[in-house]
C-alpha cells in the first residue's frame, strides 16, 4: 500500500469536508438501547460499536457499491473502456467490502422516535441517552474515530459519487497520484461506504462514529490492531469494540435521558434517576417518552 494513500486517509477529516459530508452536529445526538444496554453503557462509560457486517440493514456493507455500479451504468461518458474497468473494480470492491473489520456506533438526531422504540422496547422499556454535540466531536477526534452524518437522499449519493470520482482523478489528490483512477475511486468508495444509507432509514437522521482496525488497507502497517469483543446477537454472535463516551478518569456526562414507552412511566423514570445517581452520571432529570406506543 502506497504511503501517500495511507497519509491521506489516516487523517480523513479535511477530505470528508471537501466531499461535502457533515462532520459537526448542531444538536445533541441520541443512542437508543435496552435496559440491559443502558446499564452496561453507564457501567463501562462506553458504547458497543458493531462490526458493520452485522448491522440490522442486511445490505449495509454493499449498498454504496450498488449505488456506484448504477452510477457508472447511467453515465453518458463515451469512454467505454474506462467504464468497463470501473465496473470490474467495483466488482472487486464489493467482494472486499464484506471482509474488512469496520466498526460503527450509531446515533440519531431524534430523541423520541417511534421506529426506534419499536426496535428497543421488545423486552421492556427502552432508553434514549443523549450526548452533547461538542462532546461527541471531541470524543471522536480524541479517540481517532471518523464521525459523519449518513446521507439518504436520492440526489446526494450521486453528488458524493461525482466528488469521489473527481478526487480520484485530480492531480492535487495524493490518492490519485498513488493509484490509477479506477483503483483510487474504489478505495475512496470503500473508505466512505458506511455513510451511505437506504432512504427507507431517513427518519433516523443517523450519525456514525466509525473505526477501522488492523487488517484494512487504511490502517498503517505496524499500528496495533484492536481485538474485537463478542456479544450475543439474535441469530449469531456479534463482534464489537468499545466507543468511549468519556475521557479516562472523567465522570460520564449526558445531555439527557428519555425513558421509552412503558405501562409504568413514573416508576421507570424514578428508577432511571436512581441508576444515574448510583453510577455517578451527570445528567438532567430523565424524561418520559411522549410517543403513544404500547407493546404490552
Amino acid at each position: 500500500m502506497s504511503e501517500p494513500l495511507i497519509s491521506d486517509l489516516r487523517y480523513p477529516l479535511p477530505l470528508a469536508e471537501k466531499l461535502g459530508l457533515e462532520t459537526v452536529p448542531t444538536k445533541p445526538l441520541c443512542h437508543y438501547t435496552s435496559q440491559r444496554g443502558l446499564m452496561g453503557i453507564l457501567t463501562d462509560r462506553a458504547m458497543w460499536a458493531t462490526d458493520a457486517n452485522y448491522l440490522n440493514d442486511s445490505q449495509e456493507v454493499i449498498y454504496a457499491v450498488n449505488l456506484a455500479q448504477k452510477f457508472f451504468r447511467n453515465r453518458t461518458d463515451k469512454n467505454l473502456r474506462f467504464n468497463m474497468d470501473m465496473r470490474n473494480i467495483l466488482d472487486q470492491t464489493q467482494r472486499l467490502a464484506g471482509t474488512l473489520p469496520v466498526y460503527v456506533a450509531s446515533f440519531s438526531e431524534e430523541p423520541d422516535l417511534l421506529s426506534q422504540w419499536r426496535g428497543y422496547c421488545s423486552e421492556g422499556s427502552g432508553f434514549s441517552l443523549s450526548v452533547s454535540a461538542d462532546r461527541m466531536v471531541t470524543l471522536a477526534r480524541t479517540e481517532k474515530w471518523d464521525f459523519y452524518k449518513c446521507i439518504y437522499e436520492e440526489e446526494r449519493p450521486t453528488e458524493l459519487l461525482e466528488r469521489l470520482l473527481e478526487e480520484a482523478k485530480t492531480n492535487d489528490s495524493s490518492v490519485a497520484k498513488a493509484f490509477p483512477t479506477q483503483v483510487a475511486f474504489g478505495l475512496l468508495l470503500l473508505y466512505f461506504s458506511t455513510v451511505f444509507k437506504h432512504p427507507a432509514f431517513k427518519e433516523e437522521s443517523e450519525w456514525r462514529a466509525i473505526k477501522r482496525t488492523g487488517g484494512t488497507p487504511f490502517v498503517p502497517p505496524g499500528e496495533t490492531p484492536i481485538p474485537p469483543k463478542i456479544r450475543p446477537g439474535t441469530s449469531t454472535l456479534v463482534p464489537y469494540i468499545p466507543f468511549p463516551l468519556t475521557a479516562k478518569d472523567e465522570p460520564l456526562e449526558l445531555a439527557g435521558l428519555v425513558v421509552g414507552p412503558t405501562p409504568h412511566q413514573v416508576l421507570a423514570v424514578r428508577a432511571a434517576k436512581n441508576l444515574l445517581n448510583e453510577k455517578g452520571v451527570i445528567c438532567p432529570e430523565p424524561q418520559a417518552s411522549e410517543i403513544p406506543f404500547r407493546n404490552w
